[in-house]
């Protein structure tokens, strides 16, 4: 086109005529001054009005005009309210052309060559722009240069402005002032890379109030590939972002909950464990003076019946809030899931007997594996079976059968326990997994437990990459559950037991020195290893035990961590320091349970054990053996 302006130049008004492109000839203001004979021949077909003397630049164009550059976009031609839009290119003449019917105007600067878009055709134009007048969402036209060019009437019923007002930049007077920089932020660099986009931001609306709009844009191009600019949409969004905002803040309020509930659960395990570690040392004191009294023996097997279910629910709390928060650690091997059923089976005999139950069971001819963690995975059985013990009618009868199926993705080992007892009804199945869900309110006070079990024995399974489902046919119909866990491959040698014999306590004596705030735990740890023979002393400090250990020099240092802010380096570095030159034993006392975290720092620390409150009397007399074996 370039070289038609030229050779134009070169030849004269002759060559115009001939041009077989319909072109005007141009004015600086944007005035045709002259049209070809194809131009005429456009007005003759219908196309255009036989006036061509009316020429409509936009706003895009008309800045080309003013700086004299060339240019290519949409124009306006006709006469009157004949106009029809045309694909247009501007280019600059190297002279000025006279005007042929006009004496003393100023010569062409431009010649504008025109054709109809292939893409909208006859009146396509005008269809499309009364098509989106009568759309519901408010529709735009940005030219090349970025500027808008057109909206629709939605648009300008909702702002309450007019088109001119819009054109241009108008249309960001209407965006909120604090979305405005991301808004143009996006809009530019999309139309740099003519790429889509999608964008939300508040437009003002007609009475002064700003509501969410989502803004898409396309680029838009002409039949023959040239960029025409961007055509979009927006829609009114306002509900539904304030719904996204509220929900967002439910979803923020409800994670803050679940970590309120994970610490008071820690913090609550945390207070019971230090009561009832003195009752459950005190109990093992008086199981040394039972001989002489044997009314109390009955008190001490009174005792420990009910530390073991306090401890039973501790532990449940521990783990349930330890699973939640991703704090567990799965010991991991082959295991076969029936030797742990029996396993878990095995520890609930004495207590589905004396509830009059019956258990039955199914067991496969050869063994299923699974990569697990037994006693994680017996933990989860036991829970099952426990609440379905609980459930269960008395005399009643629970199916325990584990079985072997095949999937479309994996085989999977399946542990089923099913009762005849009180059953789930339809609304609350699907909360029955919930934590510290209880089924039938009115009997629930009557019922053991806290509602933690099967929270607990699904996150197990989960963690194990399976699941547990549950299905009952309605109140008093009884309830089945399914431990569905992926199988494994028989291994090729089978390891055995891993337990450990009971450790001994040695004969030899030694000096201990306890560190313990709670004066309860410390009086019963005294107690207890004075009875076997052991010279203990008692600090309810880090400072006062240093004190009592530079004059006693004790050999096994029994020190409690349970605080949040003790650090244990600070302890051990001038305990060590205190009692250079003899072999020291450092055992590290937690009520908070099983944490890795706190176990982890108190052995990086320096201490040699780590032990969890409340102490069992063979995990202290373990204690004393590694104390004894390594001063050997």
């Amino acid at each position: 086109m370039q070289d038609c302006a030229q050779t134009l130049n070169a030849l004269g008004p002759t060559l115009f005529e001939r041009l077989p492109q319909a072109a005007l000839l141009v004015d600086a203001q944007g005035h045709v001054l002259a049209a070809n004979r194809a131009a005429q021949s456009l007005a003759r077909g219908g196309d255009l009005p036989s006036d061509l003397l009316r020429f409509v630049p936009s706003l895009a164009m008309g800045r080309a005009l003013g700086a004299g550059e060339e240019w290519s976009g949409e124009v306006q031609v006709g006469s009157g309210d004949g106009v029809r839009p045309f694909d247009a290119q501007l280019l600059q003449l190297g002279v000025q052309v006279p005007p042929q019917d006009s004496q003393g105007a100023d010569g062409a600067r431009f010649i504008c060559l025109l054709q109809p878009s292939p893409v909208r055709g006859r009146d396509g134009e005008r269809d499309f722009r009364s098509m989106a007048d009568a759309a519901p969402v408010m529709i735009w036209l940005a030219g090349p240069d970025r500027w808008c060019e057109w909206v629709n009437k939605p648009w300008l019923q909702f702002t309450g402005t007019t088109l001119d007002e819009e054109r241009g930049n108008g249309w960001t007077q209407v965006v909120h002032p604090e979305d405005l920089e991301r808004c143009m932020g996006i809009y530019s660099t999309s139309f740099h890379a003519r790429q889509p986009f999608v964008m939300d931001y508040r437009l003002r609306r007609h009475d002064g109030i700003y509501r969410w709009v989502l803004d898409n844009g396309v680029p838009h191009t002409s039949g023959d590939g040239r960029f025409l600019g961007y055509v979009g949409s927006c829609v009114d969004i306002h509900e539904r972002k304030e719904l996204e905002e509220r929900l967002a803040e439910r979803t923020q309020a409800m994670r803050l909950s679940d970590r309120r509930q994970g610490e008071f659960l820690a913090l609550l395990s945390h207070e019971l464990r230090n009561p009832l570690a003195p009752i459950a040392n005190a109990a093992s004191v008086l199981r040394t003076m039972e001989a002489e009294n044997p009314t109390i023996g009955r008190l001490r097997e009174i005792v420990e019946r009910q530390v073991t279910r306090l401890r039973r629910l501790i532990d449940d709390l521990v783990d349930v809030t330890r699973v939640a928060q991703g704090q567990i650690t799965l010991i991991k091997e082959p295991v076969a899931i029936d030797t742990v059923v029996r396993g878990a089976l095995d520890g609930l005999r004495t207590k589905l007997s004396a509830a009059g139950h019956t258990l039955k069971t199914e067991f496969p001819k050869e063994p299923a594996w699974v990569d697990g963690d037994a006693l994680r995975l017996a933990q989860a059985v036991s829970a099952i079976v426990y609440n379905a013990s609980i459930f269960s009618r008395d005399p009643g009868e629970i199916l325990v059968s584990v079985q072997a199926r095949s999937g479309p993705a994996r085989d999977q080992v399946q542990v089923r326990v099913k009762d005849r007892g009180q059953g789930i009804s339809a609304d609350f199945l699907p909360h029955v997994f919930e934590l510290f869900a209880r089924h039938d309110a009115g009997t629930a006070a009557r019922r053991p437990g806290l509602g933690v079990g099967l929270t607990l024995a699904r996150r197990i399974a989960m963690l194990h990459g399976g699941d547990i489902s549950a299905s009952s046919d309605g109140p008093g119909l009884g309830a089945e559950f399914v431990i569905s866990l992926p199988q494994v491959a028989s291994p090729a040698a089978t390891t055995g037991s891993r337990q450990k014999p009971l450790v001994m306590v040695p004969e030899d004596t030694y000096r201990v020195l306890v560190i313990d705030p709670d004066p309860e735990t410390r009086d019963v740890l005294r107690l207890q290893m004075e009875l076997w023979g052991h010279e203990v002393q008692t600090a309810p400090t880090p400072e006062a035990g240093l004190r009592i250990a530079r004059s006693t020099r004790p050999q096994i240092v029994l020190c409690d961590i349970s605080h949040p802010d003790f650090e244990a380096a600070e302890l051990l570095e001038p305990l060590r320091s205190s009692l250079v030159g003899m072999p020291v034993f450092f055992a590290a006392l937690n009520a908070r349970g099983r944490n890795d975290d706190d176990e982890a720092r108190a052995l990086e620390a320096g201490f040699d054990a780590y032990l969890v409150k409340p102490l069992r009397p063979e995990n202290l007399g373990r204690l004393i053996h590694a104390f004894a074996t390594r001063t050997t």
